[in-house]
């Protein structure tokens, strides 16, 4: 099973929706960096050499937005850094509410709680 940017790509999935899981990627991003290595659209995991997943991730981080563990580690900067500056919108990670003006009367009741370690 190869692995792209630290995401494990299955063997029997089709590769472009594999190379969708990777975060930070959507389907049409995918669909380019298979057209770029070479891939076909019913290519397969298992059609992945060691090479090839080598070729697709330069592909990948080449763009020059983050991928993958950089993104998510990016995300939670901010989010860290708007608890730390106690803004509204930090308040509302740190209570586990909607951030962005949802209803909470009837909706937002089982959201889970966001685990920052804010110090």
């Amino acid at each position: 099973m190869p692995y792209i940017i630290g995401t494990s790509i299955p063997e029997d999935k089709v590769l472009v929706q594999s190379i969708a899981h990777i975060y930070g990627l959507g389907l049409s991003q995918s669909k380019n960096l298979c057209k770029k290595a070479g891939f076909g659209s019913d290519s397969r995991g298992r059609d992945v050499s060691f090479f090839k997943g080598k070729m697709i991730e330069n592909l990948a981080e080449a763009t020059p937005l983050p991928l993958g563990a950089d993104l998510r580690r990016f995300q939670n900067d901010k989010i860290r850094r708007l608890c730390v500056l106690s803004t509204y919108r930090g308040s509302r990670h740190r209570k586990g509410l909607p951030v962005r003006g949802q209803r909470t009367h009837t909706n937002a009741k089982k959201r889970p709680l966001l685990k920052l370690n804010v110090n």
